[in-house]
């Protein structure tokens, strides 16, 4: 079994816009340079990792190029990570800690 992976700062906050509007963000330990992404790419791959166990990848999207707006990374700490809202109208039965708002997952990214 893997250590758990420690969040320490820097980290970036990936920003994903399709033409529908949807949005879906992840966070991850290194930024994305979208001038970097040629012209001929037509796929994103998301690999999502737990934080607890990194050697377990617990999710990977597969994102067509032609139906995003913008992809993108903005540098977060972990203050900003804590200190995020939660939705209107989703209520918790008890009061969470700073350590329960922190990711349990980062992503990597890799363009094909």
């Amino acid at each position: 079994m893997s250590e758990s992976i420690q969040l320490k700062e820097p980290l970036f906050k990936l920003i994903v816009r399709f033409n529908n509007g949807e949005m879906v963000h992840h966070v991850t330990t290194a930024p994305l340079d979208a001038r970097l992404i040629a012209t001929d790419t037509r796929y994103a791959v998301i690999s999502l990792y737990s934080c607890e166990n990194p050697s377990d990848c617990i999710e990977i999207s597969v994102i067509n190029l032609r139906d995003v707006t913008f992809i993108k990374t903005e540098r977060v700490t972990l203050d900003q990570l804590t200190a995020e809202r939660r939705m209107a109208g989703l209520h918790s039965s008890g009061t969470t800690s700073a350590d329960d708002r922190l990711p349990k997952s980062l992503a990597q990214v890799k363009f094909i």
